[in-house]
């Protein structure tokens, strides 16, 4: 049990929380951004972390991160959203969204940065 706590641990530290919309605007600008969109009263997925962690530690070039879609102006489409939704931006442009938690099209989209 002990090594799935410190796992668990190491898990919650590889995605950056974005706070306000002054926030969100410089973590998109990066050069490989992925977002976890979540309304905050549910937070982020728990059932994909796993995956998303696992990619993060092949792809360091990928910035992962998380942001209430309720709070953050650029997200207010996706604030009613119950399932997720994943966006992928290059210097502040989206080049992709995923709605729900669509493991097979996270990870080919992961692929495929870099």
């Amino acid at each position: 049990a002990g090594t799935n706590a410190m796992a668990g641990a190491k898990i919650k530290e590889f995605q950056k929380v974005i706070v306000d919309d002054l926030d969100w605007k410089e973590t998109i600008s990066g050069e490989n951004v992925f977002v976890e969109a979540h309304p905050s009263w549910t937070g982020p997925c728990e059932c994909v972390k796993p995956l998303l962690y696992r990619i993060s530690l092949d792809k360091e070039e990928i910035k992962f991160c998380t942001a209430p879609s309720d709070k953050i102006a650029a997200l207010k489409d996706h604030k009613d959203k119950v399932k997720p939704v994943f966006l992928y931006y290059k210097r502040s442009i989206l080049k992709k969204t995923i709605e729900g938690v669509d493991a097979p099209q996270i990870q080919k989209l992961c692929d495929n940065i870099g």
